[in-house]
């Protein structure tokens, strides 16, 4: 998203915090959009002096922070800090389902994703044992009875397999994307 979208966007979610009577959310708004553009302002003309004077708190408050603080505590627009590198927990989460997730700090979805993957992959490999059995039944039968009987067995352990190796894969993916997105 734009700076300027960014800078919109804040504006509004401010306007309905002022709206719905919650000032110090609508005070936190404007001080992250000042935080983005310190130079910002409102229309006086256009917007009802609740706001403005909301804004001018905001606006109060974030120059104090930013001029007078030491520099180690000095606000600057322009840094964008994130404490999970992106790619770093693509390539976790592609290595183990739910690792990024963990690493995220979102440790109940990266357990409840890394189990349920594991558990459907080990459910994929043993119905992959069971389809391989099932087959060799069915290829060794000699009485056309037994052939027809180890054959639907063939098929929905065939089935079973299919349906367990799409949970696996689908869980996987989600795990991807959720971590991407």
């Amino acid at each position: 998203m734009e700076k300027q979208d960014k800078i919109n966007l804040g504006t509004y979610i401010a306007f309905s915090y002022v709206a719905i009577g919650d000032t110090l959310n609508a005070q936190k708004q404007f001080e992250n959009i000042l935080t983005l553009n310190a130079d910002y302002s409102l229309n006086e003309e256009f917007v009802s002096p609740k706001i403005t004077h909301i804004f001018l708190k905001a606006k109060e408050r974030i120059s104090f922070l930013i001029k007078e603080s030491p520099q180690y505590y000095v606000i600057n627009p322009s840094i964008s800090v994130s404490r999970f590198p992106r790619q770093n927990l693509i390539f976790k989460s592609a290595f183990v389902p739910g690792w990024g997730q963990f690493d995220r700090e979102e440790k109940t979805k990266g357990i409840v994703m890394g189990s349920v993957f594991a558990s459907s992959l080990i459910g994929a490999i043993t119905t992959y044992i069971g389809t391989i059995n099932a087959k060799d039944r069915y290829y060794n039968a000699t009485v056309e009875e037994d052939a027809l009987k180890y054959y639907d067995e063939y098929n929905l352990w065939s089935k079973i397999n299919r349906f367990a190796f799409d949970v696996t894969l689908s869980v996987y993916l989600f795990n991807l994307f959720d971590i991407i997105w």
